[in-house]
């Protein structure tokens, strides 16, 4: 009687460590930045590229999510909007744009280790729809829609 509980525990407690990387929301891995070539193709998403904006492509992240990237060389870090997918060469977990890796410090280097988070957003709002149908007027949710991702401008 007792053997089955404790082999129960061990399986528990293998499945909790396994799990730890992706319930924290963290990878670390190589980032490289995308080419200036890629500057005005369309992305994955739909959107057009600008090598100034502050956009990555993921695997397997939503469009539209932010993550937090942090060059771990030099402890700088960035939040990018995720509208492509890849990286696709082996070995690497994300591709950010020309304008995030310069404000990274690894643009001249190409390549970087880096430690990738998911930054936690507003409460979506579309969910409340589900709750409270669209013919209460006092919860007007047009307003607060998710704003595409930033543009900065690098001085030179």
């Amino acid at each position: 009687m007792q053997k089955p509980f404790r082999l129960f525990h061990i399986a528990l407690l293998f499945i909790a460590f396994q799990s730890v990387g992706s319930v924290w929301g963290q990878e670390e891995g190589l980032a490289s930045f995308y080419h200036e070539r890629f500057h005005g193709r369309k992305s994955s998403s739909g959107r057009v590229h600008d090598k100034d904006e502050l956009v990555a492509a993921h695997r397997t992240y939503p469009f539209g999510t932010f993550l937090r990237i942090t060059n771990l060389d030099n402890m700088k870090s960035v939040v990018v909007c995720v509208t492509d997918r890849g990286p696709y060469r082996k070995g690497r977990i994300v591709d950010v744009s020309s304008g995030a890796a310069k404000l990274l410090g690894f643009r001249k280097k190409g390549i970087a280790r880096v430690r990738v988070e998911e930054v936690p957003g507003p409460i979506d709002l579309r969910w409340l729809d589900l709750i409270y149908p669209k013919c209460i007027p006092f919860l007007p949710t047009e307003r607060i829609q998710p704003t595409p991702p930033l543009r900065m401008k690098i001085g030179r």
